[in-house]
């Protein structure tokens, strides 16, 4: 285990004041700063930039302040599974509102039905909050679609998804041949919340389009996928999901694909844990069969 100085490191990391460190450790504040100077010579780093009053963490601090951050982790995991033997029987992890329409009850049922746990606990949340859920160890592993740093974690690409444009059957749009996105601009756009994996998507399709969301007559934002799906239905506009968010709508022609070619993007959907996760081979073997 790291030495208690590390651990200051981290606190200190997070909370960018010698002060505010001093005070949750309950130590004083020249113990801190003793702590920190003693850790940068050690090795011959440096960590800190500190100048009254602003306190900065430099690249080098702020990547090993990652690092504890997921030793500590794996590490309370660990220890605790020795302990208590039977904490092997829970599983907890984060999923993403999308991907909670269709992925993460497939995983659900499979754990269900491998038996080996008592509990499964799922978090739904946005792309953002599963991953602080999992940099704290409240999420053992995610599933997300949205955008993420790939040098931070580890992960697996479970699959790749359709991401389409998708109207009501009835709507006039429905019955276009062609359809570029001066046409889909002068309808109501339907779209996830700021901090969506899907609402990043759908940014970087219409900046590849030059298209910005705020050209569009109407912005209407709902922060679940199900309502979005019941106001496409209404006919209330258009959306861009993931084609197995609305598969059965489309297999009974209740919605429709828009025949707009820059929509018909790819994205990786991902099982995302910490590195050096000492449960990687697990977390792979359930990525796999998702696939």
């Amino acid at each position: 285990m790291l030495d208690t100085r590390y651990q200051t490191f981290l606190v200190l990391a997070h909370t960018k004041s010698y002060t505010q460190t001093a005070r949750q450790l309950y130590v004083t504040q020249p113990a801190v700063t003793q702590q920190i100077k003693s850790l940068e010579a050690e090795l011959e780093l440096v960590l800190v930039h500190y100048q009254r009053p602003h306190l900065t963490i430099t690249p080098a601090g702020q990547e090993l302040a990652d690092f504890i951050q997921r030793v500590q982790v794996q590490t309370d995991k660990l220890v605790a599974t020795l302990q208590h033997p039977q904490l092997q029987r829970q599983v907890t992890f984060s999923t993403t509102l999308s991907l909670s329409e269709f992925l993460a009850p497939q995983l659900i049922q499979h754990l269900q039905a491998s038996k080996q746990y008592q509990k499964i606990s799922c978090q739904v949340t946005n792309t953002q909050n599963a991953l602080a859920a999992l940099d704290s160890g409240a999420s053992d592993f995610a599933l997300i679609e949205g955008n993420f740093d790939k040098t931070r974690y580890d992960f697996r690409v479970v699959r790749q998804e359709p991401f389409v444009g998708v109207v009501a059957s009835n709507h006039p749009l429905a019955q276009q041949a062609t359809i570029d996105w001066a046409d889909l601009t002068t309808t109501p756009l339907l779209v996830r919340e700021t901090g969506s994996g899907s609402r990043e998507i759908l940014v970087n399709l219409a900046q590849a389009a030059n298209v910005a969301l705020t050209e569009f007559n109407q912005l209407i934002t709902v922060n679940n996928p199900a309502a979005i799906r019941q106001l496409l239905l209404r006919g209330a506009g258009v959306s861009f999901v993931y084609r197995s968010v609305v598969a059965e709508d489309l297999a009974a022609g209740r919605l429709k694909v828009l025949p707009l070619t820059a929509s018909q993007l790819q994205h990786d959907l991902d099982l995302v844990y910490q590195r050096e996760s000492p449960y990687a081979q697990l977390y792979q073997d359930w990525a796999a069969w998702l696939k």
